[in-house]
């Protein structure tokens, strides 16, 4: 299927966003409705995108997932075709202010967020109740993907687990970006100081030290608009629109300055209990007067 086909044309669009200028076509839109649906296959799978968008009305439950997905290509779109929009009111009698084409981006951004959290949150509600059949008539689910499979493979596995331990507004769209960097920092950075520790003070400490690791890591290498709202807006409120390095700079070393403090935590509880097993371990020495023979 083509990727403007999940629309029947720009009636059946404007239905799930607004903020399509009069003259716009739908042919217009199609480029961005193609880049939009790319990323979404890379979060869902193609297999997954595919049945989604050939369900019917009658099956109440996949009909759901659908106008979800359906919301977020909506919404991703206008938010990709955000720029085109603008110069083509500028060519016209109803030129915009920076500021106004900035507060429009900032709608489709916060929408186009809202809607893949709510995809993305239904496929996993549902990641084994939805079922579906391939052509030799085997039967698979979201649970079956090579992304779900890789995702509980983490030591986090879920938006609301790492915003326990920093807030991201438990945003699965959010928590989708991040899964590689989670990968990377817990077998790279963490595994190798607490070892094969089950103290859970030692594990709780672990994974407090991956999110914050893992968000400082983000800042750093993520466009100011892929970052979750709480962290554009209400840090300090330094993190607006034309944020500098320095100000990235600036959270990166406040972020890492508690990851230091949490390794090192680990690092006395490792060191302690390494102790208490040596010297639990020497204790049938012949110079303790009182050892034991077994």
């Amino acid at each position: 299927m083509k990727a403007i086909d999940i629309f029947t044309g720009l009636d059946d669009f404007i239905r799930y966003a607004d903020g399509v200028l009069p003259d716009t076509t739908y042919e217009q839109l199609g480029p961005s409705i193609r880049a939009v649906t790319l990323n979404i296959m890379d979060l869902v799978t193609s297999e997954v995108y595919i049945k989604l968008c050939a369900v019917k009305e009658d099956d109440v439950l996949l009909y759901q997932g659908r106008e979800f997905l359906k919301s977020a290509v909506a919404t991703g779109t206008l938010y990709k075709y955000a720029i085109f929009a603008t110069v083509k009111r500028n060519g016209s009698e109803s030129s915009l202010y920076k500021y106004q084409h900035e507060e429009i981006k900032q709608h489709h951004v916060d929408a186009y967020w809202k809607a893949m959290d709510r995809l993305l949150s239904w496929l996993d509600s549902h990641a084994g109740d939805v079922k579906w059949t391939d052509k030799e008539g085997k039967e698979w689910s979201f649970m079956d993907t090579d992304i779900y499979k890789e995702r509980q493979r983490l030591p986090i596995r879920t938006a609301e687990e790492f915003d326990y331990y920093f807030g991201i507004d438990k945003s699965s769209f959010f928590f989708s970006k991040i899964q590689y960097l989670i990968r990377t920092v817990w077998q790279m950075k963490i595994l190798p100081v607490i070892r094969n520790s089950k103290d859970e003070t030692v594990l709780d400490l672990a994974k407090r030290s991956l999110c914050y690791q893992v968000m400082a890591k983000a800042v750093m290498q993520f466009d100011v608009t892929e970052l979750p709202r709480s962290i554009r807006f209400d840090f300090n409120h330094e993190y607006t629109k034309g944020t500098s390095m320095q100000t990235r700079e600036k959270l990166y070393t406040q972020l890492m300055a508690d990851v230091d403090g949490w390794i090192r935590s680990i690092e006395n509880i490792m060191a302690v209990s390494a102790g208490s097993a040596s010297v639990q371990s020497n204790f049938n020495d012949e110079k303790n007067k009182h050892y034991t023979i077994l």
